[in-house]
């Protein structure tokens, strides 16, 4: 029982050094985060697939984009960058989610 409890306490020292050593933040720029996201975005459009609840108005990524550009208008950078970001992480999603998908069948199609 003391070997197991030292091996697990050993593993959770490396993998707790190995998280902290790890960049949390990455250098991207404000326009550089909303470039990518804004064609990306429309790459996902030119597959027919924005994500946006029936009562929404705007998809996500249109959504997360105009939160971050009111953000920037106010001065706040930080919020901006976060907001930018998340539709950054929305849009790719989006692609992705059509790449992954893109060879199935409905299973009573021969």
């Amino acid at each position: 029982m003391k070997k197991v409890l030292v091996g697990l306490a050993i593993a959770a020292a490396l993998n707790l050094t190995a998280c902290s050593s790890m960049a949390t933040q990455s250098n991207d720029s404000y326009d550089a985060v909303v470039a990518d996201a804004t064609a990306t975005h429309a790459e996902a459009k030119s597959m027919d697939n924005v994500w946006k609840q029936k009562k929404m108005k705007m998809g996500y990524v249109e959504h997360y984009l105009d939160l971050a550009a009111k953000a920037k208008a106010k001065g706040d950078d930080a919020a901006a960058l976060k907001w930018a970001k998340e539709a950054q992480k929305s849009a790719h999603a989006e692609v992705a989610q059509m790449k992954e998908n893109e060879n199935l069948k409905a299973a009573w199609e021969k």
